[in-house]
């Protein structure tokens, strides 16, 4: 790496990181602190809703945070780190809940979906930052990442075609966040191969111009 610039294969897992404290974690300290100084100090918190009283131990306080926090987030922390769903499809394998995800029992799956997405999909920020620091600063792309790259672009693409066949308007509109994401995905993958023919392109040049690939 040249100089003191920030690799975006790092910057991107640090947005990705950032966007889990703004989104989720921010929402749960604020809604914990509601609820500590609306207590007052008692060992009950009385919660007012349109629907109904509610009496909450004041141990309780940071759990409900955390569910009312996350449950409402789940499905954008999902779309926005939606290649998470493929680790979270492995580490569901041992337990038999592929299809519903394994979660703790401790948890809503909602509330783990949005708080471990951003960490599963880590790695795939990673492989999109390097495509970009290919791009931008011409850094060189294993065919490894070109392969990757390629095949889950590709997948997130199917995807999208698979959804926009006919069905109901009602699961269209549930399914409005997840058809974003791998769009979004499909569009962020493929700056893999794109970032591999321009550096196809740049060795070229530079053969041609007889001197070395940077």
């Amino acid at each position: 790496m040249r100089g003191d610039r920030i690799p975006f294969s790092q910057i991107l897992p640090l947005i990705d990181l950032a966007l889990l404290v703004i989104l989720v974690f921010v929402p749960i300290t604020l809604t914990a602190l509601h609820l500590y100084e609306a207590s007052k100090g008692a060992d009950q918190v009385h919660i007012h809703t349109a629907d109904s009283d509610i009496s909450l131990p004041r141990n309780e306080i940071v759990p409900l945070a955390i569910r009312l926090a996350t449950v409402p987030k789940a499905h954008t922390m999902m779309a926005i780190n939606l290649p998470g769903a493929l680790i979270q499809w492995l580490i569901s394998l041992p337990s038999r809940t592929p299809q519903s995800g394994w979660h703790p029992q401790a948890l809503l799956l909602e509330t783990w979906d949005a708080l471990v997405f951003p960490f599963f999909a880590l790695p795939f920020w990673w492989l999109v930052g390097c495509g970009f620091d290919v791009l931008i600063h011409k850094e060189r792309l294993h065919w490894s990442c070109l392969l990757i790259g390629t095949v889950l672009s590709g997948l997130c693409l199917a995807a999208v075609i698979a959804f926009c066949f006919p069905m109901s308007a009602a699961d269209r509109a549930d399914l409005t966040l997840p058809v974003k994401g791998f769009l979004g995905w499909t569009i962020a993958f493929a700056v893999l191969p794109i970032a591999w023919i321009a550096q196809s392109i740049r060795k070229r040049r530079n053969r041609s111009a007889g001197t070395a690939p940077p």
